[in-house]
């Protein structure tokens, strides 16, 4: 059982991808309403996506907020590039995830980034509890 660790942050730097599939909203706003559910996440909204800039300049941002964080999505059909965020406080299998991207909006290459986020956050709810306590008890000595 892992004791630390908030969750992962996948962070995905598409190159190369199909310009009209960056500049079709309704794709992305597709794209963020089966994700969570594929990744076994749970939407706490519907996702919000805009549609940006004059045509040639033109690109697509969404997000959905999920209870374990959100996904976010920024395109930019010009320069045939989308960035992408994949924050958690739950694995989920980024390989499918990557598929599935690299697939939709066929992107040519990719660079991802992974990091954990929290490091320190304590997963065991009486390792959390009792780290509260400590500190509180700590914050009640330096005040008397």
């Amino acid at each position: 059982m892992e004791l630390f660790g908030f969750g992962p942050h996948l962070m995905v730097d598409g190159y190369d991808a199909n310009p009209e599939k960056l500049r079709d909203a309704e794709l992305v706003r597709r794209v963020l309403d089966e994700l969570p559910d594929e990744m076994e996440m749970t939407k706490v909204l519907p996702p919000f996506v805009y549609s940006y800039g004059p045509e040639g300049e033109d690109g697509v941002t969404g997000v959905v907020i999920i209870a374990e964080s959100h996904i976010a999505i920024h395109t930019f059909p010009k320069k045939r590039f989308l960035s992408i965020d994949i924050f958690s406080c739950k694995a989920f299998d980024m390989a499918q995830v990557l598929r599935k991207l690299t697939a939709v909006f066929e992107i040519g290459r990719y660079e991802t980034y992974m990091i954990n986020r929290g490091k320190e956050f304590p997963k065991d709810p009486e390792l959390a509890r009792k780290i509260v306590l400590g500190e509180r008890e700590y914050l009640e000595a330096r005040v008397s």
